[in-house]
């Protein structure tokens, strides 16, 4: 078994490094896969985009075990079930794992943009849990940082279990 990620912004890659370093698993950037290791069963770990896992596309005829998605929200959003069927991972374990995002000031280009688009859209939302849309603003334009190594519990007894 090995460990694949698909990393922008360093989030990721800090899961991928903590579970390599916990389970003794080789951690691969997705796109930097050897050839030897082709046949054998992955733990792929992915940021999110729009409810998009990145990367996740390219490994589809691979040996894809398990699936991890990190963002900066709280649980998968809007749920699990429908984040899991939009991310065609049904029948896989599915982990999520709160990660991070970089201050808005500091993305470019499109992130950029479509960040700032979704902030203007929060802060007009008429949603009634103001905190938790209140707190979700903040992490964007301050940044955020929540990997936690405890934030991995369930993977390893996942890993463990087998």
């Amino acid at each position: 078994m090995v460990i694949v990620y698909e990393s922008k912004t360093g989030f990721t890659k800090k899961y991928a490094d903590m579970l390599a370093e916990k389970t003794g698993l080789r951690a691969y950037r997705a796109k930097e896969l050897p050839e030897d290791i082709k046949g054998e069963e992955i733990i792929f770990l992915g940021w999110i985009k729009a409810g998009k896992i990145q990367g996740l596309a390219k490994l589809r005829n691979l040996n894809v075990a398990a699936v991890c998605a990190s963002g900066t929200a709280r649980t998968a959003e809007p749920d699990t079930d429908t984040f899991i069927a939009r991310n065609k991972i049904k029948g896989k374990p599915f982990f999520y794992l709160q990660g991070g995002c970089l201050p808005l000031k500091e993305l470019k280009g499109m992130d950029k943009f479509l960040m700032s688009v979704f902030v203007k859209m929060l802060k007009s939302s008429k949603d009634k849990n103001r905190e938790e849309l209140e707190e979700t603003v903040s992490k964007i334009e301050n940044g955020f940082d929540g990997v936690k190594e405890e934030n991995l519990k369930p993977v390893l007894q996942w890993i463990n279990a087998r």
